[in-house]
């Protein structure tokens, strides 16, 4: 049908533009890429993501005077997925790519379904985590951003259908109903663009979105002691947010101790239009830890 072939064959086009390297850590290979200059930063990206998801992330939420390391976690593009996979061994993964790239101390920015392994690794590694960003995040009793059906992860075809015929459903998971009343079409399919075509190709990320969405996002429930995060934290979260609700992001703040919440009045789970405002919370952060 119109317009697949060219959107798949444009996003593989722009993934072979990342010069992305593999490592052989113990759970598998593990791709990532180094950028810039500057305080290091691990990026942790959300669901159907990997290391060009990691790089859009910065691209609107960072300004460019730190040093990123992207990478695609368990089962996103070139990162194989391990048997048994968890969020827990998905941060002793950042452990052992930290340690191969000689970095003494780094700071954790997670972005949704990205913030479980996240946790895991703050209280697992408090040497080295350095500071830890939540935008968005997992959290107990707050995550509920449905669940898409497993077939349309099978085929680039499929999930590209699926898009066309039920993209209005796939916004409500993420896009509150007043910031789309407001949006003109060119705006909504900038933001399909961006948000939902920029999975494509699906197939190479399925194994790691069905990770997140049916084992990791699901064990944020697993008693995880967030009290034992001792790392300075922000944390992120839009007040009309309809996947991570504010309640669960203020549960995190309730339970790490050394953490701030910034709320958003509107912006939903992508937090549309707060560029800007994350930016600036997130340097004055990062100048102060």
């Amino acid at each position: 049908m119109g317009g697949y072939r060219e959107k798949l064959n444009q996003s593989y086009a722009e993934l072979k533009k990342i010069n992305s390297k593999i490592f052989k850590s113990s759970f598998g290979d593990v791709e990532y890429f180094l950028e810039g200059e500057g305080t290091p930063i691990l990026i942790s990206h959300g669901v159907s993501g990997g290391v060009d998801h990691g790089i859009g992330l910065t691209n609107s939420f960072f300004n460019k005077k730190y040093r990123f390391l992207f990478l695609s976690r368990f089962g996103y593009l070139k990162s194989t997925i391990p048997d048994n996979p968890s969020a827990e061994k998905q941060a002793d993964v950042f452990k052992e790519l930290i340690d191969e790239l000689n970095v003494d101390k780094i700071i954790l920015y997670a972005n949704s379904a990205g913030s479980t392994s996240a946790f895991h690794f703050a209280i697992k590694y408090p040497q080295i985590c350095k500071g830890l960003i939540l935008q968005s995040a997992n959290a107990p009793l707050g995550y509920n951003p449905g669940t898409p059906p497993k077939f349309i992860f099978k085929s680039n075809f499929l999930y590209w259908f699926f898009l066309k015929l039920f993209g209005k459903m796939m916004f409500s998971m993420f896009v509150p109903k007043s910031i789309l009343k407001q949006l003109s079409k060119e705006e909504k399919r900038n933001l399909m663009d961006e948000v939902f075509f920029s999975v494509l190709p699906v197939t190479e990320r399925k194994k790691g979105a069905l990770f997140d969405i049916f084992v990791s996002n699901p064990s944020i429930e697993e008693d995880i002691p967030f009290e034992r995060i001792k790392t300075p934290t922000l944390i992120l979260n839009a007040i009309d947010d309809p996947a991570t609700k504010i309640s669960g992001a203020k549960t995190l703040a309730e339970n790490i101790s050394s953490s701030k919440l910034v709320e958003f009045e509107t912006g939903g789970h992508l937090l549309y239009n707060q560029d800007e405002k994350v930016k600036d919370e997130i340097d004055k952060f990062i100048e102060n830890i």
